[in-house]
């Protein structure tokens, strides 16, 4: 199998009492955010319905009375008064009660693998927010560079000015071009600031809090493409949630053909009933027996509600081969983007080092009174921008790191 071994060592940010890891933002975020909370309630709502489910295979005793008086035309009046205390048990529903129950069963697991989803989308959330603030500020480090060495050259240009061996057109440009990398620096810094904030909403804290991030050691190893599309169908909870679906259709479908069968249950009662035209007369009784309910026509609404379970059923498993695809689109877009990340850290890193060599041999050359501002200025233009490029792949390496392992349901794995 064709392997592809990287190592990646992000840049360490000052680290500071507030500073928080990849895993601890992460962590954070499972315990406080709000919307995966609401998620999780679902569990607790399955679960009462599987108890709903339980009990229509249950005893059940229902109580009734009545009061009543009649009176008639040359007659004496007469009251009555009744009451009774029935019990019943279904003894055979059809397979609907037991459709039902297996059904609610099922809603339980799905229920559990949502919340599931739902933990590893906001893993993915958190991971590739914390990336994005990782990736700003180092972006920021560039500019601040990029300033630092703009001053420089206004330092020395100034004073080349003032001994009269460079015009003052050059002075002024180089004012101009170290104030436009301190506006590059104040942008990224905001940027950054940004993003800190967007991964302070996601871990549900205040966006106050004095947060920052620290460095991220990545070392991974890029496996063959079918690898990663064995493993998402193997562990990815949406797909297993989206399987038991059509577990639950067929249930369904079975409960709608239990109303062409018959349905049994046992039943027992006491009652007690008193009449009164001059004195009260009381009556206790008692019944037990078996009751049989067989419905042989509605007018087609049986029918209808077998093909309507038909047809979802038939949607469902549709639904479960898009969203196979889709997972199986999401591991291919993650794996290319991170090959292609990779080999642009390599490439990257190598342009960082000829655009330093050209910005020394510019800067020397002018020094010496033998090259001309434009190409001390290019060659610091050119710097920056291969600089944002190995930051840019740097981050992206991480960053589709938790793509491809998101793609593969494995992304608390990733960011431990």
């Amino acid at each position: 199998m064709k392997k592809i071994l990287a190592t990646l060592m992000l840049l360490t940010l000052p680290a500071t009492a507030s500073a928080m890891t990849l895993t601890e933002a992460a962590d954070t975020a499972l315990e406080n955010n709000p919307s995966l909370q609401n998620t999780k309630q679902s569990i607790d709502i399955a679960e009462k319905s599987l108890q709903i489910a339980r009990g229509g295979k249950g005893f059940a005793i229902t109580a009734s009375g009545g009061a009543n008086a009649a009176k008639t035309k040359d007659t004496q009046s007469t009251r009555t008064l009744s009451a009774r205390l029935k019990g019943s048990i279904p003894i055979y529903s059809g397979k609907k009660i037991e459709s039902q129950i297996e059904s609610a069963k099922i809603g339980v697991d799905i229920s559990k693998f949502e919340y599931a989803q739902a933990q590893e989308d906001l893993i993915h959330k958190v991971a590739k927010a914390y990336i994005d603030a990782l990736e700003n500020y180092e972006n920021t480090q560039v500019y601040l560079q990029t300033e630092e060495n703009m001053t420089d050259h206004e330092k020395n240009i100034s004073a080349l000015y003032n001994a009269g061996s460079k015009a003052k057109v050059d002075f002024l440009r180089a004012q101009v071009e170290t104030s436009n990398a301190h506006q590059e620096t104040a942008r990224s810094n905001a940027a950054y600031e940004v993003s800190l904030t967007n991964l302070a909403t996601l871990m549900a804290i205040d966006s106050s809090y004095d947060l920052t991030v620290e460095h991220v050691a990545t070392s991974l190893e890029l496996g063959d493409l079918n690898y990663y599309i064995e493993q998402a169908d193997e562990n990815r909870a949406n797909l297993k949630a989206a399987s038991l679906r059509t577990n639950q259709g067929e249930y369904a479908l079975e409960i709608a053909k239990s109303g062409k069968r018959p349905t049994l249950s046992a039943e027992a009662g006491v009652g007690v009933g008193a009449t009164n035209t001059s004195d009260w007369d009381a009556k206790p009784d008692a019944s037990a027996g078996i009751s049989a309910n067989w419905n042989l026509f509605d007018s087609g609404i049986t029918k209808s509600e077998i093909k309507k379970a038909q047809a979802e059923l038939e949607q469902l498993n549709l639904r479960l081969k898009d969203e196979t695809n889709t997972v199986h689109e999401e591991v291919v877009t993650a794996y290319k983007n991170l090959s292609t990340a990779l080999t642009r850290l390599t490439t990257t890193k190598k342009a960082v080092e000829l655009a330093e060599e050209e910005r020394n041999i510019a800067v020397e050359k002018y020094r010496a009174g033998e090259g001309i501002l434009l190409d001390v200025l290019d060659s610091e233009l050119s710097l920056t921008i291969a600089k944002k490029n190995h930051v840019s792949a740097t981050y992206d390496v991480a960053r589709y790191k938790f793509d491809l392992s998101h793609a593969i349901g494995d992304t608390l794995s990733a960011i431990q």
